[in-house]
């Protein structure tokens, strides 16, 4: 990736984020091109933030029409986007947010995309895709040295899930300097640590009940946060019937799910008798709610920067958000 020094322009728009994170951050993000796939609720939440950080160019992927329900919970949409295509009729908003970057809509399906088509990005950014796509893309960021980050929101649940590969970044650790003051108080000094993260493909993490996928690794992990188990239930959910939990087939939807879980939790070893995790918890993963969209987009355009960035300690490899308590947790699976 070539950095190129800032304009005046940009210096002045971006004068806020780089007294935040600094110029050698900010031209990294310039010269960033990142995929989104689909943008849809979230999906326009992690537009907006990443638009707003000044990337080089986004390109949105996503073949979906405009229905009064997306219109409802996408910002970037207006009264006259119904039945047309969403990638486009987002255009104008999202370019409002940032006119110095580049954006582009593709309406094609994300599956019907040559490997070729990815290989051009610095980042890519999944949400609600089927796992064997999105495994897919995932080898061919892994062979180019592509960051990738997906996530979804389920009604109060929301996930993202990282594959930085071999990562390194640094953070800025204020120390103090003894006990030696000056007329300001304490002297400071601010030490540049680095640090490396090594993420697990993404094979190594998704695994379910009924693959060819080898869960041995997995059965002997420790025990880990059962939201883990509800993403996972909710991702084969989607691959088993090519649509998320709808309110409209409720009752049906909800047990399948218990039948879902049940086969997870016999591949994981874990005691349904004891787990926290019951079936009430499907009453409230229907749709994508707005005030979730807005948290995880937040987080996962954070993680995203940092990614770019190479700043700052970035999430590994998981963030699972409570739809309980509305509070984040961070797991490392596969590794």
């Amino acid at each position: 990736m070539s950095e190129k020094p800032l304009s005046a322009v940009e210096a002045e728009l971006y004068d806020r984020q780089i007294r935040l994170w600094g110029i050698e951050s900010q031209e990294k993000l310039r010269a960033a091109n990142v995929l989104l796939i689909n943008i849809r609720g979230l999906g326009s939440e992690i537009a907006k933030n990443i638009l707003l950080s000044g990337i080089n160019s986004l390109t949105i992927l996503d073949d979906g029409l405009v229905t009064e329900e997306e219109r409802r919970k996408n910002f970037l949409l207006t009264k006259d986007s119904l039945d047309r295509k969403i990638a486009k009729e987002v255009l104008v908003k999202a370019q409002a947010l940032n006119p110095l970057v580049k954006i582009t809509a593709d309406t094609d399906a994300p599956s019907s995309k040559d490997p070729t088509f990815f290989e051009k990005f610095t980042i890519i950014v999944a949400t609600g895709i089927k796992t064997d796509l999105l495994l897919k893309i995932d080898k061919i960021c892994r062979s180019k040295d592509i960051k990738l980050i997906c996530g979804d929101v389920f009604g109060t649940f929301g996930y993202s899930l990282s594959d930085f590969q071999t990562h390194d970044y640094f953070e800025d650790q204020i120390q103090l300097a003894g006990k030696k003051r000056s007329h300001d108080g304490v002297e400071k000094t601010t030490l540049k640590v680095q640090g490396v993260i090594n993420y697990p493909d993404l094979n190594k993490v998704l695994i379910f009940p009924n693959t060819k996928q080898n869960a041995a690794s997995v059965k002997k992990s420790r025990r880990r946060n059962e939201l883990f188990f509800l993403m996972l239930a909710l991702i084969e959910f989607r691959n088993k019937y090519g649509r998320n939990p709808s309110v409209s087939h409720k009752a049906d939807d909800i047990k399948a799910l218990q039948s879902i879980k049940e086969d997870i939790f016999n591949l994981y070893h874990v005691d349904g008798t004891k787990s926290k995790l019951t079936d009430d918890i499907f009453d409230i993963i229907f749709g994508e709610v707005v005030p979730v969209c807005a948290v995880l987009g937040g987080v996962i355009a954070q993680e995203v920067i940092k990614a770019v960035s190479h700043k700052e300690v970035p999430i590994n490899n998981i963030f699972l958000f409570d739809p309980i308590t509305y509070d984040g947790k961070e797991e490392t699976v596969g590794v």
